[in-house]
C-alpha cells in the first residue's frame, strides 16, 4: 500500500523540523525521527515546527530557511510560504 498524500506531508513536515532542530544544535527526538525517516510512524509537528521558525530571529531564520548548502532549506522555505498563504500568519506574529 502506498502513503497517503496526508502521510506524505506529515513525513515532509517531520524531515524540514528535524533539520531546523538540527540546525538549532537540538537534539531530534526519536519519535521525530522514526516520522522523518519512515511512513509507518507519522506524527503531525506542524504546530511545532511553525513556533518554532516563528520564534526565531530574523538572522538565525535567514540563516537556517535560506542556507544554499542545505537541500532542506529550499523545501522548508516553500512549506513557510505555503503554510503563511494557507494559514494567514498575522503581521504581529511574523
Amino acid at each position: 500500500m502506498s502513503a497517503s498524500n496526508r502521510e506524505i506531508q506529515l513525513r515532509k513536515t517531520c524531515q524540514l523540523y528535524a533539520y531546523v532542530l538540527t540546525s538549532l544544535g537540538k537534539e531530534v527526538e526519536y519519535s521525530l525521527q522514526e516520522c522523518a525517516d519512515s511512513y509507518d510512524y507519522p506524527i503531525d509537528c506542524v504546530k511545532e515546527l511553525y513556533t518554532t521558525l516563528k520564534n526565531l530571529d530574523s538572522e538565525t531564520f535567514k540563516k537556517i530557511v535560506h542556507n544554499e548548502n542545505a537541500p532542506e532549506a529550499h523545501d522548508l522555505a516553500n512549506w513557510w510560504e505555503m503554510y503563511q498563504i494557507y494559514i494567514p500568519v498575522p503581521l504581529s506574529e511574523r
